[in-house]
């Protein structure tokens, strides 16, 4: 299967034409880092282009993922529009309860856009909402020397419930500081209070093979395997330039098979 449009596509590549070109060339005049996002966030042009992304009966609550949203669509485009598009096998293999990174130490492109199978993983943006389909995540991976214990700093955004007919999405943020050294220790048994990492949640989701994020700990274990599949499988990834139909990415891609 192709990858399908990604939320980059239907919300935040219009910003490629004018604003991000002068959010870049405000960053430059007035030195700041536009890849660290306080910084970032602070630019006038910045701001304004937050107004304009941010749907009209969008919670107030909601402005923070949406700066997020910004940040990590300015960094997707920054260092070149990485997609990866994830097959259904990979997909069950990256949320398995235990998986093996033997001795191997994290690495990552600096900002990408992981996309999973259509309806085969679900989460939530609070414990009281319903689950909604992830369709991916963007994650910027920064390195960092604000803490002497770790190496990399991760922010990763989950897009669920993408539609295209559909004037927003829902959004989920993580951020944390991982040791490249000492990854396994996070990746391998992910944390859930009750029942098996990624167990489905949903009535009925078995017999469609439903896998479910319950926790930050799953969330996190899911991109650091996805990061070690693509960093020790380079036969099992295909670039591919051409657009299947309609529905489907324009942007150049991966596919991780």
């Amino acid at each position: 299967m192709p990858a399908r449009l990604t939320p980059y596509e239907l919300i935040l590549e219009p910003l490629e034409r004018e604003e991000f070109p002068a959010i870049r060339a405000e960053g430059e005049q007035r030195g700041s880092d536009v890849h660290r996002r306080d910084q970032f966030l602070l630019l006038g042009h910045a701001g304004a282009t937050l107004g304009e992304i941010v749907p009209e009966d969008a919670d107030p609550e909601s402005l923070d993922e949406y700066g997020e949203l910004l940040y990590q669509g300015y960094q997707f485009w920054a260092y070149g529009r990485r997609l990866y598009s994830l097959e259904s096998t990979v997909t069950t293999l990256l949320t398995e309860p235990e998986y093996d990174l033997s001795d191997w130490i994290f690495a990552a492109p600096p900002a990408c856009y992981l996309q999973f199978p259509y309806q085969k993983l679900w989460a939530r943006v609070a414990a009281e909402a319903p689950y909604e389909p992830l369709d991916g995540v963007f994650v910027v991976a920064a390195n960092t020397e604000e803490r002497a214990d770790s190496g990399v700093h991760v922010r990763v955004q989950m897009v669920l419930g993408l539609r295209s007919d559909r004037p927003g999405v829902s959004l989920v943020s993580y951020r944390d500081d991982l040791d490249p050294a000492k990854i396994a220790a996070r990746a391998t048994r992910p944390w859930r209070a009750e029942g098996l990492a990624y167990a489905n949640a949903i009535p009925g989701g078995e017999r469609k093979g439903y896998r479910t994020l319950a926790t930050t700990s799953e969330l996190e274990a899911l991109v650091i395997r996805a990061f070690h599949y693509l960093d020790t499988h380079p036969d099992r990834l295909e670039r591919v330039t051409d657009a299947a139909n309609e529905d489907a990415t324009h942007l150049p891609y991966v596919r991780v098979t």
